[in-house]
C-alpha cells in the first residue's frame, strides 16, 4: 500500500526540506497501533504530496519483527526508514548502531514531551533513539465492593495491601478466595513485578549512580516481601508461581482474589457484560512500602518508533516521525482506539473526558519505571533470564532472598563485563 504524502511543519531543528519527491518506507505491525496507522498517513497525505510512504506492515508477532529487523539492520539495508521497536529493543538498537540518535533532528522541545520514564528505554549514552509511540504497563486492581463491605480504603502501600488482604480473607471464611494474585511464573512479567515492588520500596535495579545493585538492601526487603506474602501470611495461591497474565486475570475474575497485579489489558475483559465482577472492581497505582510514596512503581512497556541510520532520507523520515507521535495524533488515537498515549499532556486534554479509564492509566504512567533494556542493550534478554531464574528461587524458597540476589548481582555484573 501506497499513500502520497505531505512533509507538515513540525518542530524539526533542521532547514526545511527541499521541495522534491523522496520515498519512505514505515515498518509497524497492523494491530498494535490499530487504524491510527492508516488514519496518521491519510492525514499527512491531506497537507503535502511531496513524499509517499509505503506500509510495510510487519508481522503482530515480536520474535517475527525482531528477525526481520536484525537481517535488514545487519545488512546496512536503507530500508525501512522508520520502524517500530518493541521497548526493550530499543537500548539493544542503540547500543549496536541500529536506530539514528534523534538529538541532532529534533529539537529538544519536541522530544522533551514524552514520558522521562519511557524514554529511559530509548536514551543511550545521552542520546534517544526512538520515540515512544504508546504505552502499556502494570497496574494495581482492586475489588470496590470487597473494599466497601469491610469499610477499608483503597489500600496505597503493600502494608495496607496485606492489611486489607488479611481483613477481607478472614472476614469472607473462603478457602479459595485469596488476597493478592499476579504473574510470578518465570516469565518476563516476574521481572516486571519485583521491579514494582524494589522501586516501591526506594531501590530497583541501578542505584543513584547508576550501578547495578540487584542486591541492595532495599531490594532484599521488597523481595522478601514477595516471598512473604506466599509463605508466611498465606495471601496468595501457591498457582502464583506459575500464573502468567490471564491466568491471574481469570482468579481475579472469578472471585477467588482482592487484589490483582498485571497490565492494563486485563480491564476490557474483567469490564465486560459477562463478567462477574463486572462493575465490582477498581484500579490505582501500584502499591509502594511506607516512607516511598513518591516512587516509580509502575513497570512500564510499549512501543516506539524510530529511524533507520542507513536510511537515505533521515530529514525526511524525522519530520514523519514528529508527526506520527505528535501529540494531536496521540489524543486521537486515545479517543478514537483507546490506545495510551506517551505524551503527559494528552491525558489533560479535555477530549479525554470521554475516557476516563485510559485517562486514569495515564496518572499511573506518571509514576512509571521501565525495564534496564537500554542499560544493558544486547544483553538485556540474558539479565532478564538471569533475574527471573533467581527472583524464582527466592519464590520458591530454593535460596534465602539475599543469597539469590546476591547470585544475580554477581552474574549480572560479570555478564556486564564481558
Amino acid at each position: 500500500m501506497k499513500f502520497t504524502l505531505p512533509i507538515l511543519a513540525t518542530a524539526v531543528a533542521l532547514t526545511a526540506l527541499p521541495a522534491i519527491s523522496q520515498e519512505l518506507v514505515l515498518s509497524i505491525g497492523s494491530r498494535g497501533y490499530g487504524p491510527a496507522v492508516e488514519r496518521n498517513l491519510e492525514r499527512f497525505k491531506e497537507v503535502n504530496p511531496d513524499v509517499s510512504i509505503e506500509w510495510n506492515k510487519v508481522s503482530d508477532v515480536p520474535g517475527e519483527t525482531r528477525k526481520l529487523y536484525v537481517t535488514s539492520l545487519t545488512a546496512k539495508s536503507p530500508t525501512p526508514d522508520l520502524l517500530a521497536v518493541d521497548v526493550i529493543w530499543a537500548g539493544e538498537f542503540a547500543q549496536r548502531g541500529w536506530l539514528e540518535p534523534l538529538n541532532g533532528l529534533l529539537d529538544d522541545e519536541t522530544i522533551a514531551a514524552f514520558n522521562p520514564s519511557l524514554l529511559d528505554a530509548a536514551t543511550v549514552d545521552g542520546e534517544v533513539h526512538a520515540l515512544p509511540l504508546y504505552a502499556d504497563g502494570i497496574h494495581f486492581f482492586y475489588r470496590t465492593d470487597l473494599l466497601e463491605k469491610y469499610g477499608l480504603e483503597v489500600p496505597q502501600t503493600w502494608e495496607e495491601v496485606l492489611a486489607a488482604s488479611q481483613t477481607i480473607t478472614e472476614g469472607e471464611g473462603n478457602p479459595q478466595l485469596y488476597g493478592f494474585v499476579s504473574m510470578w511464573a518465570k516469565i518476563e512479567g516476574l521481572f516486571m513485578n519485583w521491579l514494582a515492588f524494589t522501586n516501591g520500596n526506594g531501590g530497583g535495579f541501578y542505584d543513584a549512580g547508576g550501578n547495578v545493585a540487584v542486591n541492595s538492601e532495599a531490594n532484599i526487603e521488597a523481595t522478601q516481601f514477595m516471598v512473604d506474602l506466599l509463605h508466611e501470611h498465606r495471601m496468595t495461591p501457591d498457582s502464583i508461581l506459575n500464573a502468567r497474565p490471564d491466568d491471574a486475570r481469570t482468579l481475579f475474575q472469578q472471585g477467588r482474589a482482592a487484589f490483582l497485579m498485571v497490565q492494563d489489558f486485563v480491564h476490557a475483559p474483567l469490564s465486560a457484560e459477562n463478567s462477574p465482577v463486572a462493575g465490582k472492581f477498581d484500579f490505582t497505582r501500584v502499591p509502594y512500602f511506607e516512607g516511598h510514596e513518591d516512587a516509580n512503581s509502575t513497570t512500564m512497556g510499549g512501543w516506539f518508533l524510530g529511524i533507520n541510520p542507513n536510511s537515505e532520507n533521515k530529514e525526511a523520515a524525522a519530520e514523519f516521525l514528529a508527526h506520527f507521535t505528535a501529540k494531536e495524533q496521540q489524543l486521537a488515537a486515545a479517543v478514537e482506539d483507546n490506545r495510551a498515549p506517551t505524551i503527559p499532556s494528552v491525558y489533560e486534554d479535555e477530549s479525554m473526558g470521554s475516557n476516563d479509564v485510559l485517562a486514569k492509566f495515564g496518572g499511573n504512567y506518571d509514576f512509571g519505571v521501565v525495564r534496564p533494556s537500554a542499560g544493558s542493550g544486547s544483553k538485556y534478554p540474558r539479565v532478564s533470564e538471569i533475574m527471573q531464574l533467581e527472583i524464582t528461587n527466592a519464590l520458591h524458597r530454593q535460596k534465602p532472598v539475599e543469597e539469590a540476589l546476591n547470585d544475580a548481582q554477581e552474574q549480572i555484573e560479570a555478564l556486564l563485563a564481558e
